[in-house]
């Protein structure tokens, strides 16, 4: 476990000194720059991305090969958080022990430094190294994810859900298969398609990808109830209008899915990644 957490702080430090070599193509903006590094270089975990370059480590890939894609995908996630935060969706403060970014460089440029986020991400998976077989399947791929069929309409549903009071376990699902779901199957759809598996394949790893997102998602809305904020580093409390799984059915039922769900991960990380994997550990210290 400890050569683990050696593994996925080079990663890490990979994705963030990477990062920095992007944000170049904004020096000549500053104040583009400025508000897209305010959340770009505030990274959390980095989860999303490091899943990318441990999977294909596992699988005795070179990671460095999907170092632009897991930066692209870092970019596409601060964007969401920029997004998410505004006003007009879930209106937050506090964003990872900071001011959210509308607050500190007012709405319109928070804005638009998401959608460069966004935008911008397919112009680093364009300029990668990767064949252009593999650079337009994970175009298509990002795009799915990130637009319509992804996290736009979630958020669009996660909007009706604080109108409307969804009450059901399915109206929720859908919510988070879209909104939370999307992205974790990106990260490991990528895996399939940098390392170049076959089709069934990559259709475990979407499963392994919407596992993980329901199980993140279910102890994350744990937390949003049990936790400070000092702790968690984001407005608590900030979504106690909406469903959630706990809410239906009770916190010790909300632990028990999650042990469940991650018994399922094992196997499917065992599949696809071996028995030695160390994504699975990884994986599970997300949301223990």
């Amino acid at each position: 476990m400890n050569q683990n957490y050696n593994d996925v702080k080079r990663y890490r430090n990979d994705i963030i000194e990477h990062l920095n070599k992007i944000s170049l193509m904004w020096v000549d903006k500053p104040e583009l720059k400025e508000t897209i590094e305010y959340t770009l270089f505030n990274c959390g975990k980095l989860a999303r991305s490091v899943i990318i370059l441990l999977g294909l480590n596992d699988l005795n890939v070179n990671y460095l090969l999907g170092l632009d894609v897991a930066c692209a995908l870092e970019m596409i996630q601060s964007y969401t958080l920029i997004h998410d935060d505004l006003p007009e969706m879930d209106n937050a403060t506090m964003r990872r022990g900071k001011t959210t970014n509308h607050l500190v460089y007012g709405h319109g440029q928070a804005l638009l430094a998401g959608d460069t986020l966004l935008t911008d991400s397919f112009l680093i998976i364009a300029r990668s190294s990767l064949d252009n077989r593999q650079k337009n399947k994970l175009i298509k791929l990002f795009a799915e994810k990130a637009g319509s069929h992804g996290v736009c309409y979630g958020q669009i549903l996660d909007i009706n859900n604080e109108n409307n009071n969804f009450s059901t376990w399915n109206q929720i699902e859908k919510i988070i298969a879209l909104k939370t779901c999307s992205l974790f199957e990106l990260s490991f759809m990528s895996i399939g398609i940098i390392a170049q598996l076959e089709q069934s394949t990559q259709e475990i790893l979407k499963r392994i990808g919407y596992l993980f997102g329901l199980a993140f998602q279910i102890k994350d809305d744990l937390n949003d109830t049990l936790n400070e904020m000092s702790i968690i580093g984001k407005n608590v409390s900030q979504d106690n209008n909406k469903c959630t799984y706990h809410k239906i059915y009770g916190i010790d039922a909300a632990n028990m899915k999650i042990n469940q769900i991650l018994k399922e991960l094992k196997e499917d990380c065992t599949k696809i990644f071996g028995l030695d994997n160390k994504i699975y550990d990884y994986l599970s210290s997300l949301i223990k």
